[in-house]
């Protein structure tokens, strides 16, 4: 009988015991678990925009004539474009002749980015295309579109420099 009764006890010990050792591991990985680190990597997006976000300026004669400030936004680009200006082009080298700037500047109302280059949309519909070319220069193109009124001559893409440094990235 005596065998018979340790046998009980152990049984009850040993099931007490598997219980305690499960509740410890549970009590265990929930605490671990908020610890855990979130391995994430910086969306496609996110990379392709940040080579664009700064102060981006166009000169003439060694003059402003043309500011872009962009920033990111969630996965999107904003900002101000400073295009109040009178120029003239050649219309056979397409090479700037003259600018008459005037003060102001708008926000940009849309950007798109399509196979590395940006296109940036202002308020009264100009559209420009950039494209980073360095770390702190790019081309800016404006779009003449093919509908328009009357006929522009299409002018060669400006030069512009970073003149403020790029935003951390977030």
């Amino acid at each position: 009988m005596n065998l018979l009764s340790a046998n009980r006890a152990g049984k009850g010990c040993a099931r007490a015991s598997a219980i305690s050792a499960s509740a410890l591991l549970i009590a265990l990985c929930l605490e671990v678990s908020g610890f855990s680190l979130q391995v994430s990597q910086p969306d496609k997006m996110n990379t392709e925009l940040q080579p664009f976000v700064g102060t981006w300026q166009a000169k003439f004669r060694g003059k402003v004539f043309q500011t872009i400030k962009l920033e990111k936004k969630e996965d999107k680009l904003t900002g101000t474009v400073n295009f109040h200006a009178d120029i003239i082009v050649d219309p056979k080298s397409g090479e700037l002749t003259n600018v008459d700037v005037r003060d102001g500047s708008d926000a940009i109302v849309d950007t798109r980015l399509t196979n590395g280059i940006l296109l940036i949309t202002d308020p009264d519909g100009i559209q420009f295309e950039m494209k980073v070319t360095g770390t702190d220069e790019a081309d800016l193109q404006i779009v003449i579109p093919p509908d328009a009124d009357e006929q522009v001559p299409a002018a060669k893409p400006w030069k512009l420099k970073r003149v403020k440094p790029r935003q951390a990235k977030s």
